[in-house]
């Protein structure tokens, strides 16, 4: 690890806010030594040096610390929500232009994916009805989401009929129609600490604040207040809205999703806001005895692994409602419930639960595991790895985690690390066969079975040894 990296740490969160917290170190470590190498080797004090007065170094190097994974139609509930209810709806009671601020907009394909819902729905009268607008703080990302040209890597999901419909194929690419691609301008922002006028009316601001720390996520959301509509909406990504609930936004619900809105204050609140709140007693547990509520809820977590065991999910999640109902924050109903939704494939419900574990106990293995294991189903290679490697520094006996992570290295071509650790999965494998294995197996209501990891392991490094990649 660079030496100086806290200085590194604090100038980077003090410009754009970005929080390197445990694992996510390991990022801005390869990030400095690659810029660092690329410059001709330079010590880290003189790079920082550099970096204090220089920005567009500054700028190349916040483009290697942002993770830029997105594709179009991502989280499409929200977008029907935008283009469907809350657009035809401010349309309604005060007329266009309705302005959008897709913002840490990245390569575009969210402000994009606007533009072509709307399109659909107004034809003509797009332009004179809604102004779609995307910032980021990376250049470089910004470039790109300007060409508008695109690999079949962000399609994910998307209709062939559409696709066809609003893109050009050249080779490999996918060049997106002028008529989408001029109704969206994009602009250079630092969001934490600059703001775009005129303000706007809804607001997408969807997995960017899972890199900030709480008193960043304060400051942004003081900042967002500026910048939206009295009556507009505020959209985080779905496993960040209750992290974002803070109480200086009102949270609002609509159809089944969350967002944030303007919080309207009565003059009766204002008039009493300087008297001494009066203290109410806690709620009183579901049983009135501790003693019985704790066994009572031992009963019900025995019953939902159980289901689990048997994959009925629907039971299991019954008997972890009555449990968190006795207790919101137990923490290994969390778990549970978070596990249950990565069966379900339902990852942002696995990574809300996660967190809120962390909330509680910041060395939770097990959330951290489901975090990996979240990001990693939704192609957030760089942040399953971070949460990965976390789970191996703080249990390096448990194998899962390090397989996972060799197979995230595999995948982002990092075929040394991902070699390695194939090979250390494959060695504590070997050790739980022969009963060797000191390990400390992570309480997750997940199977892992041995043989076929062990058999993936093994062709895994058989792979890289044709290959020559040992």
């Amino acid at each position: 690890m660079i030496p100086n990296i806290a200085d590194f740490k604090a100038l980077i969160k003090d410009r754009v806010g970005l929080h390197f917290f445990n694992g996510m170190e390991g990022l801005l470590n390869t990030a400095l030594l690659q810029r660092m190498g690329e410059r001709g080797k330079e010590s880290s004090e003189k790079y920082y040096e550099k970096l204090c007065v220089s920005t567009s170094e500054f700028d190349k190097l916040l483009s290697l610390l942002t993770i830029n994974e997105t594709y179009f139609f991502r989280e499409p509930e929200v977008l029907d929500m935008v283009c469907d209810k809350l657009v035809p709806r401010m349309l309604e009671q005060r007329g266009g232009p309705v302005r959008i601020l897709s913002a840490g907009c990245s390569s575009g394909e969210e402000a994009y994916s606007l533009a072509i819902k709307l399109h659909q729905k107004y034809h003509d009268h797009f332009a004179a009805r809604v102004e779609i607008h995307g910032c980021d703080i990376d250049t470089k990302i910004l470039d790109k989401a300007r060409a508008a040209n695109y690999s079949s890597y962000s399609f994910r999901g998307v209709d062939p009929l559409l696709q066809q419909n609003y893109f050009t194929r050249n080779g490999n690419q996918f060049q997106l129609h002028d008529l989408i691609r001029s109704k969206v301008t994009f602009h250079r922002s630092n969001i934490v600490k600059e703001q775009l006028q005129p303000k706007f009316d809804i607001i997408l601001l969807r997995n960017v604040s899972i890199y900030f720390d709480d008193e960043t996520r304060r400051l942004l959301q003081f900042n967002l207040l500026t910048m939206l509509q009295p009556d507009g909406a505020l959209f985080f990504g779905n496993a960040e809205t209750l992290a974002n609930n803070f109480g200086i936004l009102k949270l609002k619900q609509e159809h089944g999703l969350f967002y944030f809105c303007q919080p309207k204050i009565s003059r009766a609140q204002v008039a009493s806001a300087s008297v001494k709140p009066v203290v109410m007693p806690a709620a009183a547990p579901c049983v009135a005895d501790p003693v019985r509520a704790t066994q009572q809820c031992e009963i019900w977590i025995k019953k939902a692994l159980e289901c689990v065991a048997e994959k009925r999910f629907s039971q299991a999640e019954e008997w972890i409602s009555q449990v968190l109902d006795c207790d919101i924050h137990h923490q290994e109903a969390l778990v549970i419930k978070g596990a249950i939704a990565l069966e379900k494939c339902e990852f942002e419900q696995t990574a809300q639960s996660a967190q809120h574990v962390l909330e509680l106990d910041e060395w939770s293995a097990e959330a951290k595991m489901l975090l990996g294991l979240a990001m990693m189903w939704q192609h957030h290679t760089q942040q399953a790895i971070a949460w990965f490697k976390q789970v191996v520094y703080q249990q390096p006996g448990y194998w899962p985690a390090h397989y996972y992570l060799a197979e995230m290295y595999r995948q982002s071509e990092l075929y040394r690390p991902a070699l390695r650790t194939y090979r250390i999965t494959l060695q504590l494998l070997n050790a739980e066969l022969n009963n060797t294995s000191n390990a400390c197996a992570l309480r997750l209501p997940l199977s892992f079975p041995s043989n076929s990891f062990r058999f993936l392991c093994e062709h895994q490094l058989a792979q890289f040894t044709g290959q020559d990649g040992q």
